[in-house]
């Protein structure tokens, strides 16, 4: 008797179950990814020797959904095709910089602040190629949604930016289709001094 209930139990759960996978469907997001800020960390890197600077650097988190899955190249597609887009597509992950002007309180973008050598920084410098988020080779068209991390290359004293700025990101991303993403505003860090 406890055999036969026992077994109409799980029968019964198992139903339940594929009822309601069943009733799951993968989410519709647009094909154009979209993208929200997550995160931005300031990390100082100190070098054993003395006579050497220390180096900041800035990561970037962001959140991103694409509805086909077509974020990032595959490690053989960079290695088959490294020049297949030019100009501004060359790259898939778009980044500029705003520093806070300190008299008026606005962030403005650092092409424009006077940086502190000319000619040091060129608008989408910091622009970088970001692989495929899912580390497989698989091209099939799907949902995908995750976190993507970015970090800047290291930077001294007078390099780009300067002890006591506030700087904070505008960050963008594209797609293999070439469909550029919303464009998200990081919060903002503060270069700490040597």
């Amino acid at each position: 008797m406890k055999f036969f209930r026992l077994a109409w139990v799980i029968g019964g759960l198992s139903l339940l179950a594929g009822g309601l996978s069943a009733c799951l469907k993968a989410p519709e997001y647009s094909f154009t990814p979209a993208i929200s800020f997550n995160e931005i960390q300031r990390r100082r890197y100190t070098p054993t020797n003395p006579r050497e600077q220390a180096l900041d650097t800035i990561r970037i988190k962001i959140n991103y959904q694409d509805g086909d899955g077509d974020l990032g190249l595959t490690a053989e597609e960079l290695a088959a095709q490294p020049t297949k887009y030019t100009g501004r597509f060359a790259k898939n992950y778009f980044i500029e910089p705003f520093v806070k002007n300190r008299s008026s309180g606005k962030y403005e973008p650092l092409t424009t602040v006077g940086v502190p050598f000319p000619n040091v920084y060129n608008a989408g410098q910091y622009n970088g190629l970001y692989l495929h988020p899912t580390a497989t080779t698989d091209t099939k068209a799907a949902p995908i949604k995750g976190t993507l991390t970015y970090t800047l290359i290291p930077f001294g004293l007078g390099d780009i930016f300067v002890p006591g700025q506030t700087v904070r990101f505008q960050v963008s991303i594209a797609d293999r289709a070439l469909n550029v993403s919303n464009t998200i505003m990081t919060d903002s860090v503060v270069i700490p001094p040597r």
